[in-house]
């Protein structure tokens, strides 16, 4: 008995439609997510800080808020945000103005109230304008602050803070006058341009001269074509070129 073979039969499966990513209910809920996101859930984040939490590096008439790790240590109760005990890294830096050394924090973080983690880093280094300014400072104050830098890293990335607009802070019931202004050149107005410098920016001066390896003599030949016979008598609005010129001056005896 021959047994015939069935014809082989070949089968079209046909794909399901796929939904479009972008149609009208994925932006009726975008919408509503923007408007609960822009209206409740900022101004609310923006609510758990104070002014002192915030500090303003930008100008006047272009601010711009950042929070610190004051703040950022707020959030992490409310949005549940933990991590484990970070990576601790010293690097050994050297450059045409010298040796110095910076501190690196890296670590995985986690925000359970949001459902997301991320890796985040933090950094700070011996030349850090606000230890310079100081003239005194530890290796420990470099390494609290790399900490500091990554804690405020990973809070505000996982909350979404950063770079709060002033309308939005002022929302969130934060008088922005009373926020700390940071200006590292030291000018605040025009009529303080005729102002001497203050202990901290003398101090910064000197620290900078002192890290491009100006003798002490050398700095005040430097002060007097300026017209200053001490670091005391500087005015605001010379101090901004002086520190240049003094960086220039020590990249040029840097070179062969």
């Amino acid at each position: 008995m021959t047994m015939e073979l069935a014809p082989e039969r070949t089968e079209i499966v046909e794909d399901m439609p796929v939904e479009n990513i972008i149609n009208d209910a994925f932006i009726e809920r975008l919408e509503k997510a923007t408007t609960l996101y822009q209206s409740r859930y900022l101004p609310l984040c923006f609510k758990l800080t104070n002014e002192a939490d915030w500090v303003n590096h930008g100008k006047a008439d272009q601010p711009k808020f950042s929070l610190q790790a004051s703040g950022a240590e707020k959030l992490c109760n409310p949005f549940g945000i933990t991590w484990e005990r970070p990576v601790v890294h010293r690097h050994d830096r050297e450059d045409t103005k010298g040796k110095y050394y910076e501190y690196e924090i890296e670590g995985i973080v986690h925000c359970r109230t949001l459902a997301r983690y991320g890796w985040f880093t933090g950094n700070c280094d011996s030349r850090d304008k606000f230890f310079t300014a100081r003239g005194d400072f530890s290796e420990g104050d470099i390494r609290k602050s790399a900490f500091s830098n990554w804690v405020v890293n990973a809070v505000t990335r996982l909350v979404g803070m950063r770079n709060p607009s002033p309308e939005m802070l002022a929302k969130a019931g934060l008088d922005l006058k009373k926020v700390t202004a940071i200006d590292y050149s030291g000018r605040r107005t025009p009529e303080r341009d005729q102002e001497a410098i203050s202990e901290a920016q003398g101090k910064r001066l000197w620290a900078v001269a002192r890290a491009n390896q100006m003798a002490e003599e050398s700095l005040k030949d430097f002060l007097k074509g300026f017209g200053y016979e001490s670091i005391k008598e500087i005015k605001r609005k010379d101090y901004d070129e002086l520190v240049k010129q003094i960086d220039k001056a020590g990249v040029a005896n840097a070179k062969p």
